[in-house]
C-alpha cells in the first residue's frame, strides 16, 4: 500500500507539472491559437506516455485501476481513428488531439489535479 501511495504522488506530481506547463503556453503569446493548441496537445501526450511507463501491470489502488483504464481505453480510440479510412489529414489529427485532451482531463480528475 505504501508503494502504490507513493507512485500515486509521483504520478499527481507528473501531472501537475504538465498542467502548469500547458498553462505556461500561454506567455507565448506570438503564437497562433492553433499552434498552442498543438504545444498544449503534446504536453499532455508526453505526460501521459510518462504516466503510462510508471503504472505497475497489476494495480489494485484506487485511482490507479482507473488510470490504467484511461489511457487503454485513449489508445483503443487512437488505433480505431488510425485505421479509418477517408479522413482527411487535419480531421485525423484533430479527432487525436481530441482523444488525448479528454484523456489527460479525465487523468487528472482521477488523481484530484484539476
Amino acid at each position: 500500500m505504501r508503494d502504490e501511495g507513493r507512485l500515486i504522488e509521483e504520478l499527481r506530481a507528473l501531472v501537475r507539472e504538465a498542467v502548469a506547463e500547458r498553462r505556461g503556453l500561454v506567455a507565448f503569446t506570438r503564437l497562433s491559437g492553433a499552434e498552442l493548441d498543438r504545444m498544449a496537445r503534446e504536453t499532455e501526450r508526453r505526460a501521459l506516455e510518462r504516466l503510462a511507463s510508471r503504472l505497475p501491470e497489476d494495480v489494485r489502488v484506487a485511482p490507479l485501476p482507473e488510470l490504467a483504464e484511461a489511457l487503454r481505453a485513449m489508445n483503443r480510440e487512437l488505433e480505431a481513428l488510425e485505421a479509418r479510412e477517408g479522413l482527411r489529414t487535419e480531421s485525423r489529427a484533430l479527432a487525436r488531439d481530441e482523444v488525448v485532451w479528454q484523456t489527460f482531463e479525465r487523468v487528472a480528475a482521477l488523481l484530484g489535479v484539476l
